[in-house]
């Protein structure tokens, strides 16, 4: 299972953009609200157990939902080889729904309508919304429905801010379309491979590297002028505007490194990369809450 972790669910790594994620979310909520006294810690972390617990159901879900392609095509993955059982995850699964839906009645009941429709967005997303054949033929619209369930977990991890309270629903709308497109970078990132890693399903192959580098390239530019958008919303300084456009140069550069230089090692800092970027997004909007 601590290998499986390791390259399924790395608890450090995804823990850390998790929690940018879930403190961000609160943050910016707080700030849209022009609400200037200090965020409430104890809530935060109840937020941060639903947003990791639900990524650990998303990831267990996958799983299953993916088994008969990755028999197929990705053998060398954890399920696949054997290193673990289906049933075992079940188990671990099971175990955690229960626990959450547990945890939720006692400590946010209040929230529980919002974490109960993520629920079954995630089942319609498990049954690949009864029209898998349609959305593998539209990979578009695969991608896109199968994002959105970003900013609905977001909708839950702001709403611990905003709850009892008047949200500031435009400034959310553009934060959602961040978390939205950030998901986009971390699926770009792990899915442009080079030719010694290529697999079926990853952008590199479906699209060829040039459109699918094009296609990462864009979706950070667009990123870039949502957090700007964002910014301009809950009127934060100058400094976070240079703070992105750092972060940008600096994704945009490896990117195009990566498309000139394509080695394994380059493959894996992009990958890296792209998971900074979108801890780096979500910190530069959150943490302003510090230093506006």
């Amino acid at each position: 299972m601590w290998q499986y972790q390791s390259e399924r669910f790395p608890l450090l790594g995804h823990g850390i953009l998790i929690l940018s994620f879930t403190f961000s979310a609160m943050a910016y909520s707080h700030l849209c609200r022009q609400d200037h006294s200090p965020l409430d810690y104890y809530k935060l972390i109840i937020a941060f157990t639903n947003t990791f617990l639900l990524f650990l159901l998303l990831r267990i879900s996958d799983e299953f939902k993916d088994r008969d392609f990755d028999l197929k095509n990705r053998p060398h993955l954890p399920v696949p080889r054997g290193l673990v059982l289906l049933s075992e995850l079940k188990t671990i699964g099971i175990f955690v729904l229960i626990g959450l839906s547990s945890f939720n009645l006692i400590f946010a009941i209040k929230y529980f309508y919002l974490y109960f429709f993520i629920l079954i967005y995630m089942a319609l997303m498990f049954k690949e919304f009864f029209i898998k054949h349609w959305l593998e033929k539209n990979q578009l619209w695969y991608v896109t429905s199968h994002m959105l369930i970003i900013p609905l977990i977001d909708t839950l991890a702001s709403s611990f801010d905003w709850m009892n309270n008047k949200p500031n629903m435009l400034g959310l709308f553009w934060f959602f379309a961040v978390s939205f497109f950030n998901g986009l970078t971390l699926e770009l990132g792990r899915k442009i491979k080079v030719k010694e890693q290529e697999e079926a399903n990853s952008y590199s192959l479906s699209l060829g590297f040039k459109k699918a580098m094009l296609l990462f390239q864009l979706v950070i530019l667009i990123t870039l002028l949502l957090c700007f958008a964002a910014s301009y919303q809950s009127r934060l300084t100058f400094v976070h505007y240079l703070i992105f456009a750092l972060l940008y140069s600096i994704a945009a550069a490896h990117g195009i490194y990566y498309y000139h230089y394509q080695t394994i090692k380059n493959a894996k800092l992009f990958e890296i990369l792209s998971g900074l970027w979108a801890v780096g997004m979500y910190l530069n909007l959150g943490s302003s809450i510090f230093y506006k």
